[in-house]
């Protein structure tokens, strides 16, 4: 299997942008999107955690994260706008985003999170 550059440097998780509804479903989608841990406890505390440690290739909680040096970890919202999403879960999700990202910036990994939101419905 060949990889692009682009594969090495970034790991999109393309998730179903109608999680954003209930903050049970989107835990729900990030834990098995991520393959967060079986004591992952689906609260926002537990997400800071998860996330935090991915610039740690041994103590990192998130199974589907390929540790590299300066990679990025995508989380990629397929379909945003044709689901309501709820505005304060949004908050929650970057306020949570933006705390891991304070974290990740601690340590010279150049790792970092991002959020992709397209209206677009991911091709089958």
């Amino acid at each position: 299997m060949t990889r692009t550059l682009s594969e090495f440097h970034y790991s999109t998780h393309i998730i179903d942008a109608g999680s954003l509804r209930s903050e049970e479903a989107l835990h729900d989608e990030l834990a098995f999107k991520l393959g967060l841990p079986n004591g992952y406890e689906r609260n926002w505390e537990s997400l800071l955690d998860c996330l935090s440690s991915i610039s740690d290739p041994l103590d990192n909680q998130c199974q589907h994260w390929e540790f590299r040096t300066g990679k990025r970890m995508v989380l990629c919202f397929h379909g945003f706008g044709s689901e309501p999403a709820d505005p304060q879960l949004l908050l929650a999700l970057a306020q949570v985003i933006a705390g891991a990202n304070d974290e990740l910036e601690q340590g010279s990994e150049g790792i970092r999170i991002w959020l992709d939101f397209t209206t677009e419905e991911q091709k089958r």
